[in-house]
């Protein structure tokens, strides 16, 4: 006997449908095994897939389970943004302003802000983050992101339940121009233990204008449209480098490249120098529905 299973597809870190970041969101799939979930999510391509279970913790709204075409992350930010937003919108009665999801990694928090019914804007409060060891070969990196050595002024690991590589260039036109090499990205990535190489240029003013791209090739991802954990991080990376302000404001832009132009807000905290606080935001737009039939 076939049995289907339901998903609604939404694009994250965007207002139009078919720019930001896709994700496919189940939220009713039954008795699927760990390994039926994460051949669906291949089958699927996005970035990420979730699948929505109820939470057996106080308080969570769901278990939300994120999976990439190749493994399972206990957590990513615009599947966390999508999901909520997937939840909110079949909400029985009154919609809620907040939303508590059970993760991987433990509970991140969901604020919704909404204009009449329609869903506005979603962000998720981030665990702090952690510093890392620096960039440890800038050559090899250059090689590895298809950038010159000299374009690169520093970096380092950053983790906040996952760990990245954050490499930052010296203008947009080196982040345009960068082309993955994924022999040399893959040995960066696994040297670094981290899940992916987050690249940036940054534009200095009241709120900090960044030109960002990820690139993941060991967990199925060469590019990444948007990428909501990273820029938390990236948000505490730029926190310490910038010798902890009270308030920290970041704009990304990320995705021309891709053809899927995607924009992160990023609200950093810090006190007695140290992050205290990290909230990554933006809008989601719903853009359809389907099903998976299994037999």
């Amino acid at each position: 006997m076939s049995r289907k299973y339901v998903y609604e597809q939404v694009d994250v870190f965007t207002n139009k449908p078919l720019r930001g970041n896709q994700l496919a969101v189940f939220h009713t799939p039954g008795k699927l095994t760990k390994s039926q979930m994460q051949l669906i999510a291949r089958e699927m391509n996005f970035s990420e897939s979730t699948f929505v279970y109820p939470s057996r913790v106080s308080g969570a709204a769901a278990k939300v389970r994120i999976f990439t075409p190749f493994e399972e992350l206990p957590f990513a930010g615009h599947p966390t943004l999508g999901t909520a937003y997937v939840l909110a919108s079949r909400w029985k009665g009154k919609r809620p302003d907040k939303l508590v999801l059970e993760l991987g990694i433990g509970e991140i928090e969901v604020d919704i802000e909404y204009s009449g019914r329609k869903i506005r804007r979603l962000g998720m409060h981030q665990n702090v983050p952690r510093f890392g060891s620096a960039l440890q070969n800038r050559g090899q990196a250059a090689r590895a992101l298809g950038v010159k050595r000299f374009d690169i002024l520093g970096g380092g690991v950053v983790s906040n339940g996952l760990d990245f590589l954050i490499v930052e260039v010296q203008n947009d036109e080196a982040v345009e121009r960068a082309r993955l090499n994924l022999e040399e990205a893959s040995i960066v990535v696994n040297r670094h233990r981290v899940v992916g190489i987050y690249l940036f240029s940054r534009n200095e003013g009241k709120k900090l204008l960044v030109h960002a791209r990820f690139f993941a090739p060991t967990l199925g991802v060469p590019e990444d449209p948007a990428t909501g954990s990273a820029a938390g991080a990236l948000g505490g990376y730029l926190a310490r480098i910038l010798k902890f302000p009270p308030e920290l404001q970041l704009r990304i832009e990320q995705g021309k490249e891709m053809g899927r132009p995607s924009t992160i807000e990023v609200d950093v905290r810090c006190e007695r120098g140290v992050v205290f606080s990290v909230t990554v935001s933006g809008q989601v737009v719903r853009v359809g529905e389907g099903t998976i039939v299994l037999s």
